[in-house]
């Protein structure tokens, strides 16, 4: 017998007339592709089994050719391509980064879209309930379905973005061994990748059992010569330098020689224990001049990483009408990210300390002081103690195990149960111990010898010398060193029975139906080390704690009804409809919708629309998320300077009242500058938050006129509106601090009004104020989440595939030439009704998002060699700070980029294939960039390797 659920899938004309056509070419073209076959086939965004399917959501297939043709290890890497994709984390991720690669659908967020295997959900990775793709072995991918657009009438919660769906080969009978190397230009960023797939028949066809081993290896490289735009900090650089910063704060000033003002009069160490002004000049502009700390030479472009996938499928006939069936699939991946060394600030170093007192020139400054006895304030960059290196350990297991069975010649049952586990072990090396550091400054000691009190607690106690560079000895840093480990454990249970078949047949054709019951349990266990969660670090975040779980209870339904088939002026005529009640544990119940349909005026024209409403449920981490910190790029209002582009600021009256009230001083009167362009701020959950509910719309056309065989085309309008949007409240911390300041500076019109008095500084879920300012004046905010944000996006897809034999080549120069061509036009992306289509930057969201996005690739065949190309087109962008809302401006934008790729394979015999390839061709440096997401620029964008070369081979008996 034959199921249903392994049934030959259309021909690749067909299934391109219910898509958004091919991603990219898929040349193929060697193979004759046999008689054409009409099978029962299931597309992802349904579970309709059903003939001659279309379609009614755009749909983007990538097939396993595409990814062997751009040589690609990682899969995020081919899917960044895709015009609907914004990319997520990447293997140029580094700050921020967790060892972890996601895709992005539309710009919505990766947690909200949802990821398949084999039309089953894969399990998350983290807290973020995303996926990792490192846990997708390339080599065992058959194609990708893309969906955009809601899907939660089919899948249930986390489609609102779409779905991407991984399927895997099957059935596969012999051994496979697949291997490539690739390096840079410029020598550097090697990759090596190899796998065995193997596979066999059994019991005389009854089963079949599949295998694979997959190991990748990649290393990383820092910014060198060969990279001259990563070598320095576009951003200024910190204002935590490595001679240290004496903070002169205006409730208790000093006034020593060259400080006649309580501020900006910041003090430098460049010669040891002796106080100089503070050179807060670009360090990229004055390198030996400058005071900041150029911290980009230390972080990584790209991360090394190791990784070792198994898999296991298997099913077989236990009767005639009854498959069961097993998947398992287990990734080990080991990736680091590392960062500058600790930036430690607010440092209370107390005057009775060996080296304050034994350094005349530093001691008469702090008896300067109205109060002299207070502690001084400090901020130090802490080189002595190294690069701060985090590693990431993660470990994925997930079984798939259940039945199919054939009920009668129309009606098919899947039973399944899935188990998943992700343990995420995170270990941080080279940070600095609050408590230790606080030890090591106390009074009471000596140069070598700690005070006796403190010996009681620190045994190992060595006295720390901040005042200048090359002060800390190794001994000293030895023992405030830091190095501690975070885990993560999530855990699901998933069971799930679907039946589909053929309700009734109408005069139109059969009504296809499906419907089905679903349990799904969620847990999450966050342990961050003692020292993170008690805040007793300086380099990380401090986090804390989170333990809960989730479940739903689902019922769903899908229907398609034929209404008129072969009528003048309606070849076809139908309709769709579905619809899914959740019952979750945490919102309660929870309806999700679809319906739509295809009008086929004439034999090669398709029109289609569908409209979705979508839901996604709080996870545990949204829900319980307890004062993490974080340091997002956000200017402080009060600055008369931005440290980022040195251009000065004016303060309106009530701006500089608003500022005087919080600094306890005139900031344009004492010239107030902010250190840093970045914010300390902590972020909180919330357990009172609902589900967040889209609106997707999309209507199109799809062509295939009868006169070109082979030719593709398809045009989609999408809209897709969040409500009740689960982040940050304001749209993130940019968004709080605009909003504070415009309603302090409105109170503050006649006389300075206080941070406790405006209502849009304070939020009373978390009962705190939302920003405040710390003893040296650095400002300070509290970012809560909340179903706060409304989000809508909008734009057209156009795709069109045209592929023919060479009839002017007589076999001579080629047999077959394929070409695909994907554009996205952006026309709207808002959030918190701010525009922010057209821009790129992390001013307030992590995002690059062009007006146009488009890749364009050709196949082309000459006997047993096929060459190919691929070409991706990235629109210019403005930066993200000089949005009109953000009252802001000033800041570089990005001009267009076009990058291409080339590749080549030869079947030498029937058995070996070899191939080789270049990406980035033109060998196109990034674009630098003001408010950059990562390391100048956006890395996960644009490529930062340079050209990079790939070869390999293929073997397969």
């Amino acid at each position: 017998m034959k199921f249903q659920h392994n049934r030959r899938r259309l021909l690749a004309t067909t299934i391109i007339a219910g898509a958004s056509a091919f991603a990219f070419a898929a040349p193929a073209m060697a193979q004759d592709p046999g008689p054409s076959t009409i099978d029962d086939v299931v597309v992802t965004g349904s579970r309709i089994v059903r003939q001659d399917y279309v379609a009614n959501s755009p749909i983007s297939t990538v097939s396993a050719e595409q990814i062997q043709a751009r040589g690609d290890v990682n899969v995020e890497q081919i899917l960044n391509q895709l015009p609907q994709v914004v990319p997520g984390l990447s293997a140029n991720s580094n700050n921020p980064s967790n060892g972890s690669a996601t895709v992005d659908l539309r710009g919505l967020g990766s947690s909200r879209t949802l990821v398949l295997v084999n039309g089953h959900r894969f399990v998350p990775y983290d807290k973020s309930n995303a996926v990792d793709l490192n846990s997708i072995p390339a080599a065992l991918i058959e194609r990708v379905e893309v969906v955009t657009g809601g899907a939660s009438a089919t899948y249930g919660s986390d489609a609102l973005a779409g779905v991407v769906n991984f399927i895997f080969k099957r059935n596969f009978e012999g051994f496979a061994f697949n291997t490539q190397y690739g390096i840079s230009g410029y020598g550097d960023g090697e990759q090596f990748d190899a796998s065995m797939t193997f596979g066999a028949n059994v019991a005389d066809g009854r089963g079949n059992v599949t295998g694979f081993v997959g190991y990748a290896d990649r290393d990383g490289f820092l910014p060198n010569e060969d990279r001259p735009w990563a070598q320095r900090s576009n951003a200024t650089g910190s204002g935590t330098g490595i001679y240290g910063g004496l903070n002169n704060l205006g409730t208790n000033p000093y006034t020593a020689a060259g400080c006649p003002t309580a501020n900006p009069c910041r003090r430098s160490f460049r010669t040891p224990g002796v106080p100089g002004p503070f050179n807060n000049s670009d360090p990229a502009v004055n390198p030996t001049t400058s005071d900041r700390y150029d911290f980009a030479p230390v972080n990584l472009l790209q991360s090394p990483s190791e990784r070792f996938n198994i898999a296991l499928m298997g099913h077989y006939d236990v009767v005639d009408n009854v498959e069961a069936f097993a998947e398992v699939f287990y990734t080990d991946t080991r990736n680091n990210s590392q960062l500058a060394p600790t930036p430690a600030t607010g440092i209370n170093i107390p005057v009775s300390n060996f080296f304050v007192q034994n350094n005349p020139a530093l001691l008469a400054y702090a008896n300067s002081r109205p109060n002299p006895a207070l502690p001084l304030n400090f901020d130090r960059r802490m080189a002595e103690v190294g690069a701060r290196v985090q590693l990431n350990n993660t470990d994925v297991y997930q079984i798939n195990t259940g039945i199919r069975a054939d009920l009668s010649d129309n009606w098919q049952l899947e039973a399944m149960y899935s188990y998943g586990r992700t343990e995420l072990t995170t270990s941080i090396q080279n940070d600095v111990s609050r408590s230790r550091l606080n030890a090591a400054l106390a009074g009471g000691g000596t140069a070598t010898t700690c005070a006796p009190a403190v010996q009681l607690l620190f045994p190992t106690c060595v006295p720390i010398n901040l005042f200048g560079a090359g002060t800390i000895t190794p001994q000293a840093a030895n023992f405030v060193r830091l190095n501690f480990t975070d885990r993560s454990v999530f855990e699901r249970n998933n069971v799930q029975v679907n039946l589909t078949g053929t309700l009734l047949e109408l005069p139109a054709g059969p009504l296809g139906f499906a419907a089905g019951v679903e349990y799904r349990e969620d847990s999450l266990g966050f342990t961050p080390d003692d020292a993170k969660n008690a805040g007793d670090i300086y380099g990380f975040n401090a986090e804390r704690a989170v333990q809960g779980s989730s479940s739903s209870k689902e019922v769903y339904f899908e229907a398609a009804i034929p209404l008129l088939r072969d009528a003048p002026f309606a070849q076809s005529l139908e309709l769709e409809l579905g619809a899914r009640y959740s019952d979750y544990s945490t919102v309660g119940g929870v309806w999700s919708y679809k319906f739509g349909g295809s009008w086929e005026p004439v034999d090669s024209l398709r029109l289609r629309a569908l409209y979705q409403r979508a839901s996604r449920a709080p996870n545990v981490f949204e829900l319980f998320q307890a004062n993490d910190q974080g340091f997002p790029a956000v200017l402080d209002p009060c600055t008369t300077v931005n440290p980022s582009t040195g251009a000065a600021r004016t303060l309106s009256t009530g701006v500089r009242n608003f500022c005087t009230a919080q600094l306890g001083f005139d900031p344009v009167a004492g010239n107030f500058v902010a250190l840093n362009t970045q914010t300390e701020s902590f972020f909180y959950g919330n357990p009172g938050l609902s589900e967040e509910k889209s609106d997707t719309v999309t209507i199109g056309a799809v062509w295939q006129p009868t006169f070109a065989e082979g030719l593709s085309m398809s045009l989609d309008y999408y809209q897709i509106k969040v409500e009740d949007y689960i982040g940050t409240i304001s749209g993130g911390v940019s968004g709080i601090v605009g909003a504070c300041f415009a309603a302090g500076a409105a109170a503050s019109a006649s006389a300075p009004a206080p941070v406790s008095g405006i209502a849009e500084c304070n939020n009373a879920g978390i009962g705190l104020p939302l920003i405040y300012r710390d003893a040296a004046g650095n400002l300070k905010a509290r970012a809560p989440l909340g179903n706060v944000s409304s989000l809508e996006t909008s734009g057209i897809d156009f795709s069109t595939r045209y592929g023919w034999n060479v009839p002017w080549a007589g076999g001579v120069w080629g047999d077959k030439l394929d070409i695909a061509f994907n554009l996205t036009w952006l026309n709207s992306y808002e959030l918190d009704g701010i525009e922010y289509k057209g821009t790129a930057g992390a001013y307030n969201i992590s995002a690059t998002l062009p007006e146009y996005k488009a890749n364009i690739a050709l196949g082309y065949d000459i006997g047993p060699v096929r060459l190919a190309y691929s070409g991706t087109y990235i629109d210019a962008l403005d930066n993200q700070g000089n949005i009109p809302d953000f009252a802001d401006g000033g800041y570089s934008g990005i001009d267009a980029y076009w990058y291409h790729d080339i590749s080549g394979t030869w079947q030498a015999t029937d058995n070996i294939e070899m191939f080789a390839g270049v990406r980035n061709l033109l060998d196109e440096d990034p674009p630098v960039f003001d408010n950059a997401n990562d390391g100048n620029t956006d890395p996960n964008t644009y490529d930062v390797n340079g050209r990079y070369f790939f070869f390999g081979a293929r073997l397969k008996y």
